[in-house]
Formats: C-alpha cells, structure tokens, sequence
C-alpha cells in the first residue's frame, strides 16, 4: 500500500490481492489519507487482481468514515468490476476506472 498524490489530491493505492490479510494494512492507509479532511481521497485498485469480502468491508468502511465532508472515489479495474457490481459497491461508491484529472480527482464546482 501507498499513499501519493495526483492533482492535489490523496491517492492511496494498493496491490495484488486484498483480503484479511492484507485488508488492515488498506484500512490504516486509508485512515490516514482521510485524517485530515481533505475535500478528496481516491483509492486506486488499478494493481489488485482480487479482492475478498474483506476488502468490500475495508471500502465501505472507509466511505462511512470520510463522512459528508471528503469524497471517496475508487478506481476499479475490469478485474474487480465483478465484485463491484455483485456487492453492489457502485451504489454506494463513486467507482471509476481510471485515474485522470478532470474525471475523478477534480472537486465538483
């Protein structure tokens, strides 16, 4: 797990496989991206090839704690598009499928 940022904003980034293993380790990055409120944090799964219910738990975790004042947006790639849309996570998260300014890192005016 990494946290970076693109354009501004807070990017934490993870790879390969989230699971109970793995998922705390998100879980802390994530808290610590949105510790201090800012308007956007973006989770990019872009390098995970699976995710367990573990990790569907650690991302409604984390929308439930960036509260009204952050906006979560995850980047979910084809891969993950069908534990996405199983879970239903697209009806709760703002899911894209890939990082670009303008498109999911940019606050809404």
């Amino acid at each position: 797990m990494s946290v970076h940022r693109f354009d501004g904003v807070p990017v934490v980034t993870a790879e390969g496989t989230v699971d109970l293993r793995t998922g705390p380790t998100l879980a802390r990055a994530i808290t610590a991206a949105l510790a201090p409120q800012p308007a956007d944090v973006v989770i990019d799964l872009s390098g995970v090839g699976f995710m367990a219910a573990a990790g569907v738990h650690v991302l409604l975790d984390a929308q439930h704690n960036a509260g009204a004042s952050t906006r979560l947006r995850v980047l979910a790639p084809d891969s993950l598009l069908r534990i996405v849309t199983i879970t239903e996570l697209d009806q709760v998260l703002a899911v894209y499928p890939a990082l670009s300014a303008g498109t999911c890192c940019r606050a809404e005016e």
